[in-house]
């Protein structure tokens, strides 16, 4: 999964690369404590990416 590379990463430049696609998959599997966890890791991102999101996926 996505998110699971994304929670590893130390490279700023793969985790913005890759954040809302994981953000969709995660969405799509049920993923919230590992949405949760990647929130927490990089709070600024995370909710600017949800911009790029369907409405029904925010």
């Amino acid at each position: 999964m996505l998110i699971d590379e994304l929670l590893q990463a130390e490279s700023w430049g793969i985790i913005q690369a890759k954040l809302v696609p994981a953000i969709k998959e995660a969405i799509a599997m049920g993923e919230v404590e590992k949405l949760s966890k990647l929130r927490t890791k990089i709070p600024y991102s995370f909710e600017n990416s949800l911009k790029h999101l369907k409405k029904a996926e925010r």
